[in-house]
């Protein structure tokens, strides 16, 4: 459950970053609440994630796709949102490689 409260934490920090803190005027908001109420999410979390994410010393995520070729030569599209690009990459290669 822990897990599924910081991937929608995320979610609202990426969307509040892309669109300002009014669901009301941001689509990408309102569907992330709507997710955090699918995995039954506090409202009292889903307001600190958006008071974090409103604050200025906040990570910023970014979203980025990575391209790679699988066994038999399959191509596979990655997408992948991360505060860190260089350790994004090191694990995408990582996986690959296996």
């Amino acid at each position: 459950m822990a897990k599924a409260f910081t991937k929608v934490g995320r979610e609202i920090n990426i969307a509040i970053k892309e669109g300002g803190p009014d669901p009301d005027y941001n689509p990408r908001l309102r569907l992330a609440i709507a997710n955090a109420k699918a995995v039954n999410m506090p409202k009292a979390n889903v307001d600190a994630a958006i008071k974090r994410a409103t604050d200025k010393d906040s990570t910023n995520y970014d979203e980025v796709t990575f391209e790679g070729y699988g066994p038999h030569g399959i191509a596979v599209l990655v997408e992948a949102t991360s505060d860190n690009n260089n350790r994004t990459v090191a694990n995408i290669r990582h996986v690959f490689s296996k």
